[in-house]
C-alpha cells in the first residue's frame, strides 16, 4: 500500500484499519436504519474502494438490514466494543462504507451530500455547504465519482 489517507478503528482498539485511497464521495445519510445504526441523528460515511482498505484485528461482527430501497446492507463492527467501523452492500463489493467516527482524524469528513433529510430529526441543524435529498441521492453525484475512479484506474 501507498501511503495512507485515513486510517482509523474502534473504540477499543482491537480493529484496525488504512485505506491508500482518498475518499470517492462523503455523504451524511438520516435514513432510520443509520440513526439507529449510529445512535445518533444520522451517519456520517466516506466511500472508499475496498481493495485499497486494509483491516486488521478482524475477523468483524456483521449483521445484514434490508434498507429502504430494499438493498442488503452489510453493517460491519467490532465484537469486542460493538464500535460501528464499515458497512458495505453485497452488490457493490468494490466500495465500503466507513464510518466517520472511526477515523483516527474525523476532522478530515468533507461531506457534499445528504440523504434521506425526510427521516431527518427535526431537532438537529443540518449541514450548510451540503446537497440535500429527501430520499436517496441523485445516482450521478454517488456513482458518477465512484465510476471516475475505476475507470481511471483501469479496473
Amino acid at each position: 500500500m501507498s501511503a495512507p489517507h485515513l486510517t482509523g478503528g474502534c473504540a477499543c482498539g482491537r480493529v484496525r484499519y488504512v485505506c491508500d485511497a482518498p475518499p470517492l464521495v462523503q455523504m451524511i445519510c438520516h435514513c432510520r436504519d443509520c440513526q439507529r445504526a449510529s445512535g445518533s441523528a444520522f451517519a456520517s460515511v466516506m466511500v472508499v474502494p475496498t481493495d485499497r482498505l486494509d483491516l486488521t484485528g478482524g475477523p468483524l461482527g456483521s449483521h445484514a438490514v434490508r434498507t429502504g430501497t430494499g438493498r442488503t446492507l452489510e453493517r460491519r463492527f467490532c465484537p469486542g466494543c460493538g464500535a460501528p467501523g464499515a458497512a458495505f452492500r453485497p452488490e457493490t463489493p468494490a466500495i465500503t462504507f466507513l464510518h466517520v467516527a472511526s477515523l483516527d482524524d474525523p476532522s478530515a469528513f468533507a461531506p457534499t451530500l445528504e440523504v434521506w433529510m425526510s427521516r431527518a430529526a427535526p431537532w438537529h441543524p443540518v449541514h450548510p455547504g451540503t446537497v440535500k435529498f429527501p430520499e436517496g441521492p441523485d445516482a450521478q453525484l454517488v456513482l458518477g465519482p465512484i465510476a471516475a475512479y475505476f475507470a481511471g484506474r483501469g479496473a
